[in-house]
């Protein structure tokens, strides 16, 4: 099976995935953690943590 991403049990998530995305598929969970941070330590009314959180609802 080429170009596969597993979870942490090894059951298949997806197959066929092009190998220039490996780069992006690697820094996701920093991605996350940027937004997370951002989402944490803005306030509610600023438009950029607004921004933030709703990517973050978006991704869960």
């Amino acid at each position: 099976m080429n170009n596969a991403i597993v979870d942490a049990e090894k059951r298949i998530l997806v197959v066929n995935v092009p190998a220039s995305d490996g780069p992006l598929m690697a820094a996701a969970p920093s991605m996350f953690a940027v937004l997370a941070c951002i989402a944490d330590r803005l306030p509610e009314h600023d438009e950029l943590g607004r921004l933030a959180r709703r990517a973050i609802e978006h991704i869960r």
